[in-house]
């Protein structure tokens, strides 16, 4: 689903990720550890388009998303869904309606929106918030509601920044959850954490760990997904997650394969 190649990225003059491999196939779920200032946040936001790599190369819908023009990124970023613990929502809006506005831009109905919405919340056993205003929500609320809209979908990809940052054991247990029930619907997931119990805890559901030291893949470099020239037949199973199509600068549209057809 996506395939990281050989990035690296400076900050300050300094290195915050060097030469990186790392992949996510499809209903896969990786774990990334790290210390802090391990590059694990920078890793996260190359994957999610929101940053770009100073090398290297982000594949994802069969493109390389380093080598696209910036009016283009927003028709990539819509097929994932990033989280991070400062993820910004509308306060005036409800939490229902934070919600599907990711699923709203990715093409789908009101009626559809607003169900796979109240089934990320629920999801996250949030629902009692979904009409509640944003401005009046906790912090822990908040960052629930952001999670939920990550989630909702699922989209084909999911991007997540210490989901579990500041909750405590009964909502890390929900948290686990709901990436690996988006991961089990067909979603590449690729999560970082500080907190060893949701590491655990996603590893003892079949996530795959990967620990991030000074910028590099700590031992043997991770295997992930060596993309395929052909498509795999299990594209064909029910539950996968969409990406119809990825819009070009020019405003035409055109389709692609599937992300396991990598680059050539």
């Amino acid at each position: 689903m996506i395939w990281l190649e050989g990035v690296s990225c400076q900050r300050d003059g300094a290195m915050v990720l060097d030469t990186v491999t790392l992949g996510v196939a499809r209903s896969e779920l990786i774990v990334i550890e790290g210390a802090a200032a391990s590059g694990k946040s920078t890793l996260l936001e190359l994957a999610a388009a929101v940053r770009m790599p100073d090398r290297g190369a982000v594949w994802f819908a069969g493109r390389n998303t380093a080598g696209l023009q910036r009016a283009s990124l927003p028709f990539v970023r819509r097929n994932i869904g990033y989280y991070s613990p400062d993820s910004l929502l509308l306060l005036e809006d409800s939490a229902l309606a934070n919600v599907m506005m990711a699923l709203a831009v990715r093409g789908e109905s009101l009626a559809r929106a607003e169900q796979s919405a109240r089934d990320a919340l629920a999801l996250l056993k949030a629902s009692e918030l979904e009409n509640r205003k944003v401005a009046s929500l906790s912090t822990g609320q908040r960052r629930m509601v952001a999670l939920a809209r990550a989630v909702a979908g699922p989209p084909p990809l999911i991007v997540a920044d210490e989901p579990a940052a500041g909750v405590g054991d009964e909502a890390r247990a929900t948290v686990a959850s709901a990436l690996c029930a988006a991961r089990d619907a067909g979603a590449a997931v690729l999560a970082a954490t500080t907190d060893a119990a949701l590491a655990d805890l996603l590893v003892g559901r079949g996530g795959r760990r990967v620990h991030l030291e000074q910028g590099r893949i700590a031992g043997a470099p991770a295997i992930g997904l060596v993309p395929a020239l052909t498509p795999s037949p299990s594209l064909a199973e029910p539950f996968q997650p969409r990406i119809i199509t990825l819009e070009v600068d020019d405003g035409e549209a055109e389709a692609l394969p599937p992300a396991t057809r990598g680059p050539a």
